[in-house]
């Protein structure tokens, strides 16, 4: 069906923007709405093969819980999963309830959940044109041309490639309802600036929405919502700047914006010496990844006008990272033109005040994922919000441009170039939705596109492995190998997948544990222990001595792991100890994890453990210990109280006459 739609767009687009009909079409509001719902229906057309793909990466982590405990079945249970994530200083509550809404089990219904992500993206377009057409209009254009504006950006944004990832990519659901609560927020405050003049009242009840719930909502779903009020903040000071105020929306500016930005720098300050530590499990430092940034942001604007070169895929652990500015040579440049940019920007904030916040909204946007926090060098969903201020920008000078020309001809060919591109979009988002719904072809196509990649050749193993192809995911693993020889997940999972399958392994873990350049950069090691002890548990295949485990993960624990996987490290380095029925290490091992998470649960384990060898008043201390983790735990989560008093007497009804 999709076939038979596209070649049939270009007819249709070139009347729809041509000069003769705008007035026509888009000047009556029917014409607008039937607009937008035509590029609605086709984006979920073009979409829709992409939602019988499977769960990717971060989905796993983070709706696993969904299963724990028999499902989603109780309040405490909905509790635990919605203010239990740790992805966040919020736990993100927003999105994790949006979850439970789809499945409520695991496994869960991925259909369902990318058909909500779907439906959330066509929902952000709606925003996206309103907004769109709300600063088309502020910014003085005419209304037929706001109107235009609207659709244009509207379109592509629904239509570019980039956006792909970030709907079928069902975590990233996180970014969606970002993205959707704060344009609401946007066009709160924008309509609150339009009628401040004529309604104050009315004006001011917008402002207090703006903030409260739709600003909330955003950084509840994702923190960099947060980044919201400096959005507010670039409006107001580029485009508002001969606009009357009130004393109310005064105060409301420095108390409610200013302010809370302020808190934000704070925090970012704040925390600066512990995020400086976690560059310790990277393959880059400080200085490496601002420079890598510089070219990655400049990779993101060259993809998002020129979206037929887009990567399309999740994978870029294999990312060239910028060692100093002429490694690579396009350091130097990239650092150069984002420099440029930014101070362009600030130079004809007067005379061109789109450009500038154009140039505001995009680095500002990307002001904590792009720049000192040691996360992942480059990812497309970062862009999902970011590319609004872009496109609004392209298009707005574009069409500046048509209305001040006299040559037809020059406006015939501005309008079949943007047909054209929005065609070349529209195929290649349904090509690549194809892809994202053939499991088997995903993992292919991105192993094979990103041969340097450890998790693209690891992710496609595992598929392997699954239809029963075990020779073939070794070949996998053993080219990641080939370009990461010391990356212990690699050589883990080559041993997990022999383990598994009865085939011989490269490596031992004897080897493993005696490796003096060991290295954890790439891929998570914890995945690969629990596996490992998964294995134990089963027997399915001949394990070493105990010492030569122990010194595999004491070797672990001398790699730089970040803090929040040092809890679940050590727990599996307890769970293999109790294995082997060595209480006393197992203890000491949970002792480390609750350094690490003070949780109820890890201190009520040890209770449970030391009665089980009769140690009923050292389960006892364990059961103070988790009473006061339970009492500083987060109050939105369920209180292990109940659980504690009933173990507590039990042990207490066992205790020996002596007491001890």
């Amino acid at each position: 069906m999709v076939q038979v739609l596209i070649p049939g767009l270009q007819p249709l687009f070139l009347e729809m923007i041509s000069t003769a009909t705008i007035k026509h079409r888009l000047g009556t509001a029917n014409g607008f709405c039937l607009t937008l719902f035509g590029l609605l229906l086709l984006t979920y057309l073009v979409y829709r093969p992409g939602l019988a793909g499977p769960l990717l990466l971060d989905d796993f982590w983070n709706l696993r819980p969904l299963g724990e405990g028999g499902g989603i079945s109780s309040l405490d249970a909905l509790r635990s999963f919605v203010f239990g994530n740790v992805s966040g200083p919020t736990g993100r509550p927003v999105a994790m309830l949006s979850f439970v809404m789809d499945s409520q089990d695991w496994p869960p219904n991925v259909a369902a959940l990318k058909h909500t992500n779907l439906l959330l993206h066509l929902l952000t377009g709606v925003l996206v044109c309103w907004f769109s057409v709300m600063l088309a209009r502020i910014t003085g254009l005419p209304r037929q041309q706001c109107a235009l504006l609207g659709l244009l950006v509207a379109a592509f944004w629904l239509l570019h490639p980039f956006n792909l990832s970030t709907t079928l990519y069902v975590v990233q659901r996180m970014t969606q309802l970002m993205a959707l609560f704060a344009l609401a927020s946007l066009i709160c405050f924008l309509a609150a600036r339009e009628c401040m003049d004529e309604r104050p009242g009315r004006a001011a009840l917008l402002l207090i929405l703006c903030l409260f719930p739709f600003g909330l909502l955003s950084v509840l779903s994702k923190e960099n919502g947060a980044l919201l009020l400096l959005l507010i903040v670039a409006l107001e000071r580029l485009l508002f700047t001969d606009k009357s105020t009130t004393p109310f929306f005064r105060l409301w500016f420095w108390l409610g914006v200013v302010a809370p930005l302020g808190v934000l720098f704070a925090y970012m300050l704040f925390t600066l010496p512990d995020n400086l530590l976690l560059y310790e499990g990277r393959r880059f430092g400080l200085l490496e990844r601002l420079m890598t940034e510089s070219r990655v942001l400049l990779d993101y604007l060259w993809h998002i006008v020129i979206p037929g070169l887009s990567p399309n895929t999740l994978f870029f652990d294999d990312y060239v990272v910028s060692r100093s500015l002429l490694s690579p040579v396009t350091t130097l440049f990239a650092s150069c033109l984002v420099a440029g940019l930014v101070a362009t920007a600030w130079y004809f904030r007067r005379r061109q005040p789109v450009y500038s916040f154009a140039v505001a909204w995009f680095f500002g946007l990307h002001l904590l994922e792009s720049t000192y926090l040691p996360l992942e060098l480059y990812f497309e969903h970062r862009n999902y919000l970011p590319m609004v201020g872009v496109l609004f920008a392209v298009f707005w000078y574009l069409l500046k441009y048509m209305r001040e020309s006299r040559k037809p001809a020059l406006q015939r060919f501005v309008v079949s170039g943007l047909a054209a591109l929005l065609l070349v979009n529209t195929g290649l988002v349904w090509k690549s939705s194809r892809v994202w719904g053939d499991t088997f072809g995903l993992h292919a196509q991105w192993a094979e596109d990103r041969p340097r990649s450890v998790r693209a050749q690891a992710t496609f193993a595992e598929y392997l492995a699954a239809v029963d192809l075990p020779e073939v995911a070794m070949e996998r693993l053993q080219l990641a190998r080939s370009h990461y020889p010391n990356e212990v997940s690699v050589l883990l999972h080559m041993w997990n997948h022999a383990c598994e399958f009865g085939i011989v392994s490269p490596v031992s873990l004897a080897e493993i544990a005696r490796n003096p350049d060991l290295e954890f950069y790439v891929n998570d090691v914890n995945q690969q222990l629990r596996v490992l002890l998964e294995n134990l548990y089963a027997a399915r295949c001949e394990y070493p001595e105990l010492a030569i485990l122990e010194q595999l993960f004491q070797r672990i624990d001398l790699l730089p792991i970040p803090e929040s996987r040092r809890s679940p490290f050590y727990t599996y380095f307890a769970d293999l100890y109790i294995f082997h029925g060595m209480l006393d290490n197992a203890l000491i091992n949970i002792s480390r994890a609750f350094e690490y998470r003070p949780v109820p649960q890890l201190p009520i384990r040890q209770a449970i453990l030391s009665a089980s060898a009769g140690n009923f008043s050292d389960a006892l201390v364990f059961l103070e210990r988790a009473k006061v983790a339970d009492q500083n735990n987060n109050p939105l989560q369920p209180s292990m109280a109940a659980e504690i008093d009933r173990l507590e007497q039990d042990f207490r009804s066992r205790l020996p006459a002596d007491g001890r």
